[in-house]
């Protein structure tokens, strides 16, 4: 049965991990999971891309328990979030382990025990997962968020948009959330349930509202193509480039189906990917270009020469 959000919640309340051991039964699952991954894999003559419990037990380095609690969010708010958060997001665990996975594979040097403290931006913050984990382990955080538009109900399509062009400030769409406001935030419940510096702004449209050399790091998970067209990504990791002084993380989302017809934007994104594997500009460097769900869309770039 297809539960409510009020319900998941609560699910998750009575059992944070969704074992009904708590997080022994987790820590044991996942213990299993390690010892017997990499034989089965090995088996497969069609590998599968490995599921986030599979990487976290890879690792075997597990999101601590202190982690794993359902938010704490009033129930009549749970109710109106139904309508515009989609349900995958509203376990605070399933968020946790997805955050995990990427730092704990790309960003080890923020998630090693006792990693000095650094100043990180994620950009498209939306739940919160990643921001909670890293200032559980001491860093200085601030995330970056906006209503994404695309498209549906007549709405304007920010995937195709120009950079620095189509201002949606105050725009409101379908489900009232009205862009640049918390108000109509839909994730704003849960990033005050947890006490989480989340700043409003279109990261489509340059410069964002902070000084260069403003974070160590700046992260951005699955939320470029939202920014605007591929043929302009890169003015956009520009301006990441203009914040970090260290390093920067990228994980797009794989080509949506629908786009890959588009030669247009196929040609761009293809573009951007040969452009992003050989990145060495505004003192940045590709060092790591990777696969993720099939498609080539993990990038980090380090800051060369000082």
């Amino acid at each position: 049965m297809r539960l409510s959000h009020l319900k998941l919640v609560q699910h998750e309340a009575e059992f944070p991990t969704g074992h009904r051991e708590g997080y022994s039964g987790y820590q044991q699952e996942m213990h299993a999971l390690r010892e017997n991954f990499y034989a089965q894999f090995l088996k497969t003559h069609n590998p599968k891309q490995p599921s986030v419990n599979e990487v976290i037990a890879a690792f075997g380095d597990l999101p601590p328990e202190e982690l794993t609690h359902a938010y704490d969010i009033p129930e009549d708010v749970l109710e109106q979030m139904g309508r515009t958060v989609q349900r995958k997001y509203i376990v605070h665990f399933k968020n946790i382990r997805r955050s995990w996975a990427n730092l704990i594979q790309y960003m080890p040097e923020l998630m090693a025990e006792g990693a000095a403290p650094q100043d990180v931006l994620e950009m498209s913050t939306a739940h919160g997962a990643t921001l909670e984990i890293l200032r559980l382990k001491g860093h200085r955080t601030v995330g970056n968020d906006y209503a994404n538009f695309l498209g549906q109900y007549g709405e304007p399509d920010t995937r195709c948009r120009p950079a620095n062009d189509v201002d949606l400030t105050g725009y409101t769409d379908s489900h009232g959330n009205v862009a640049g406001e918390f108000g109509g935030w839909p994730y704003q419940p849960i990033i005050d349930s947890l006490g989480l510096d989340v700043r409003l702004f279109d990261a489509g449209r340059t410069p964002y509202p902070f000084e260069g050399k403003r974070f160590d790091s700046v992260l951005c998970f699955d939320a470029l193509e939202h920014y605007c067209h591929p043929g302009d990504w890169l003015k956009i990791i520009a301006e990441f480039t203009r914040l970090a002084r260290k390093s920067i993380l990228l994980i797009t989302n794989p080509v949506q189906g629908h786009l890959v017809d588009d030669e247009g934007y196929m040609s761009a994104f293809y573009g951007f990917q040969q452009a992003m594997r050989s990145y060495n500009r505004n003192g940045f460097q590709c060092v790591y270009a990777g696969l993720n769900r099939n498609q080539l869309t993990v990038y980090k770039l380090m800051r060369v020469g000082g």
